[in-house]
């Protein structure tokens, strides 16, 4: 029964999904990158820079 149910399942849509949801989240994250203020892009650009331990999104 189980094989019966693998032999069925065509791996081609399950490409197709993993490649929606790959875009989606790009977009997502492409989005959420270009809504950050100039003052906030540029305290997470210092991170590394920086000595102190400090979150960026704190002073918003």
């Amino acid at each position: 029964m189980l094989t019966d149910v693998i032999r069925a399942i065509d791996y081609s849509d399950c490409a197709e999904i993993a490649l929606a949801l790959f875009c989606f989240a790009f977009g997502l994250m492409f989005f959420a990158t270009m809504r950050l203020s100039r003052n906030a892009t540029d305290r997470f650009a210092a991170i590394p820079l920086s000595d102190n331990v400090e979150t960026p999104r704190d002073g918003q």
